[in-house]
């Protein structure tokens, strides 16, 4: 009990945070749900606090499924508004080097193909 009362006042390392931001983001952005993600995200940073406070009441009953203290974690970090917006940050600046990766391709496939023309 001390031990997670102590995590809420010190909060996370910076580190961690990043690492979390980093790993949310690639993750989402993988998989191909950048815009849903941003959708998501941006619509419930108003109630980002109480939907933290809801994952750790649920705990027990996803705890089944996923690790405890990791989802503990997790929610402690989504109860804030400004850790949800540095993940909207990172998974748009992913998605924009993903486009702009996606054009080189297209545009090497096209030198490609007018050369052997």
């Amino acid at each position: 009990m001390f031990r997670r009362l102590q995590q809420l006042f010190h909060g996370v390392p910076l580190e961690d945070e990043d690492s979390a931001v980093e790993e949310i983001a690639c993750r989402v952005v993988s998989e191909g749900m950048g815009a849903a993600a941003i959708l998501f995200l941006e619509t419930s940073k108003p109630i980002s606090f109480l939907a933290g406070q809801a994952a750790i009441l649920a705990t027990p009953l996803i705890g089944g499924f996923v690790e405890p203290m990791r989802l503990e974690r997790y929610a402690d970090l989504f109860s804030r508004r400004d850790f949800v917006e540095r993940v909207i940050r990172r998974i748009e600046e992913l998605e924009d080097e993903r486009a702009v990766q996606k054009k080189k391709k297209k545009s090497a496939g096209k030198d490609r193909s007018s050369s052997e023309e």
